[in-house]
């Protein structure tokens, strides 16, 4: 395998995996809903003031120094949260793990794009990044019963050997010729100002903020142990893998894959409140959803790297507020009541009309 891939590959499985180590230990860490939800919201929050702008710089001064700065701030955050019981740490750290993420994200696949068969090395990095949630979550629960933080020090560690293949790769010289950075705020602004693209904004917001209310408060919720409560968690990842492949071979139009994706996904949260098993049905949905919303975005017409960029800002955006914004519901509401709000306003989503994507591929 092209040592970049292997290296790409290795760290989103890593960062990934070690996003949601963290899951299945947040009763432990605290037991205050409003701190649970701060040390979970904290990493989104990072994703989402860091990704445009390293995203930016990237382009500027070349993608393989942004994938060091990633790994290099995974590894700290990652010993800070291992090392740490403080909340204002954890959130700290939760945070420059977030950044890692936005400084990974945008220059990984800019650097994938180079290559010839880049699509089927897409298809591969976004299937490794559902496994990576789906085992942070098994592996994170099942190794408590050795120390409460064995997850995040196992994921911590496989970044080592990821830091080695970043630092053997090839620097790449600085590019000149990228316009500079007003004028490219300025193409952000415009983006997020098209008619086209704000119904899809929307969607990526509430649904995937949602999708992280479920998995944040989930394990408050229930009664299950860590290791059950691990592998009912990994059932959201496992159902996107599933119907992330269905999704990309469908013979439909974008729209009805994301409105299909956000009805079958609020009928997963409300089906949560009964049986674990709706958390496989939500990620399920939010698969279909994934998949009719990046194909959608692509098939716009404008500047699809800012695009992508503005699309991966909103989805983190909702991932680092709406779990906020659930622990104020919970202040006057149950866990029951906030699943069924969380549900119902996701599976209205299925009513916006999406236009822009009516045109059958």
């Amino acid at each position: 395998m092209n040592r970049i891939r292997a290296c790409l590959y290795l760290l989103v499985f890593v960062i990934m995996g070690l996003s949601d180590a963290i899951v299945p230990i947040l009763p432990d860490l605290s037991t205050e809903p409003f701190v649970q939800s701060m040390i979970f919201s904290a990493y989104f929050a990072g994703a989402l003031v860091s990704m445009i702008p390293l995203g930016m710089l990237a382009d500027r001064y070349g993608n393989t120094r942004f994938i060091l700065l990633s790994i290099v701030l995974t590894i700290i955050s990652g010993v800070l949260i291992f090392l740490s019981d403080s909340p204002q740490i954890l959130v700290s750290a939760r945070f420059v793990e977030g950044c890692a993420c936005g400084a990974f994200f945008p220059a990984a696949f800019s650097m994938l794009t180079k290559f010839k068969n880049r699509r089927q090395y897409i298809g591969e990095f976004t299937f490794l990044i559902n496994v990576g949630l789906a085992l942070g979550v098994v592996a994170a629960a099942e190794l408590t019963y050795y120390h409460l933080k064995s997850g995040i020090l196992v994921f911590t560690l496989l970044a080592v050997p990821a830091l080695v293949l970043v630092i053997s790769l090839k620097q790449e010289p600085d590019d000149p010729d990228i316009p500079p950075a007003p004028q490219r705020i300025s193409g952000v602004f415009a983006i997020l100002s098209d008619a086209r693209y704000l119904q899809i904004w929307v969607i990526a917001f509430v649904l995937f903020g949602a999708t992280g209310v479920l998995v944040a408060y989930f394990p408050s919720f229930t009664d299950l142990t860590p290791s059950p409560l691990g592998l009912a968690l990994s059932g959201v990842y496992f159902g996107a893998m599933v119907t992330s492949l269905i999704g990309g071979r469908a013979c439909t139009t974008e729209r009805w894959l994301i409105r299909a994706g956000a009805l079958i996904t609020g009928i997963g949260i409300v089906a949560t409140i009964y049986h674990p098993i709706g958390l496989t049905i939500m990620g399920a949905g939010s698969g279909f959803a994934m998949v009719g919303l990046v194909a959608g975005v692509a098939s716009l017409g404008s500047d699809r790297g800012m695009a992508m960029g503005v699309f991966n800002t909103c989805t983190y955006a909702g991932f680092a507020a709406l779990p906020v914004v659930a622990a104020g519901i919970l202040l006057y509401a149950d866990y029951v009541a906030l699943f069924g709000i969380a549900g119902v306003a996701v599976g209205a989503l299925a009513l916006f009309p999406l236009h822009a994507l009516a045109v059958k591929r």
